[in-house]
């Protein structure tokens, strides 16, 4: 589904990214690891175009995604939650939910089934919820655009473990639908129960790709790449 193929990128004059490769399959988690400041999230705004590409291709479903402005990539059916979920906090919980939002399976009621707290204060402010509740509402406006491939920049980062257990749930839970997820979080245990495969970034080169299977039996690799 998704193809990333030897992608260069910087930002100004320092490039970032050196020849990063990794492929997302239909129904398929990947998970995408490093320690910070490694260029995961230089490699996300890369599939939208939100940073200069030197080299290499990005193609969704056998389309070269170069020449596209990000709105027009969005519209090919990836979805993106940010770091930082970047919700609208002077709107409605109902309001950023729809504020984007495409016709296909995921509707509002679907989005508030999927988080009940959500429902609970879909009157609200996005700006008076919670961390945890402002990553659902991300999520949920994100499965309002009926994407073929979500993307989630450190999904469950900052979180109380609680709040992280019911993110992992709601990601378990669109698993099962056969979405496709590029799932980047340090929580390495957790993430490994729920990927099929996963890739590492070092230095913005992708240094090791795997399944989570291979990766949890190899600690030597977790302590090299991962451990801070």
């Amino acid at each position: 589904m998704l193809a990333v193929h030897g992608l260069e990128a910087a930002y100004g004059a320092t490039q970032v990214l050196f020849g990063v490769s990794l492929e997302v399959g239909e129904g398929r988690i990947v998970g995408l690891l490093g320690r910070n400041g490694m260029g995961k999230t230089t490699l996300i705004r890369s599939l939208y175009n939100l940073t200069r590409r030197l080299g290499g291709s990005v193609r969704f479903e056998g389309e070269d995604l170069d020449p596209l402005p990000p709105f027009a990539i969005a519209r090919r059916g990836i979805a993106v939650v940010p770091e930082g979920r970047q919700i609208f906090p002077g709107l409605s919980v109902e309001e950023n939910l729809v504020a984007t939002a495409r016709p296909g399976e995921w509707r509002l009621g679907r989005v508030l089934d999927l988080f009940p707290r959500l429902a609970e204060r879909r009157r609200n402010p996005g700006g008076s919820l919670s961390g945890g509740e402002q990553q659902m509402l991300a999520i949920g406006r994100a499965l309002l655009t009926n994407p073929r491939l979500l993307v989630l920049d450190e999904a469950t980062e900052g979180l109380a473990p609680a709040v992280r257990r019911e993110i992992w749930q709601c990601i378990r839970a669109l698993k099962a639908t056969g979405i496709a997820i590029l799932l980047v979080d340090p929580h390495l245990g957790r993430l490994l129960e729920l990927t099929d495969t996963n890739v590492i970034i070092e230095n913005g080169r992708s240094v090791w790709q795997g399944s989570s299977a291979e990766l949890a039996d190899r600690p030597e690799l977790q302590r090299r790449y991962l451990a801070v």
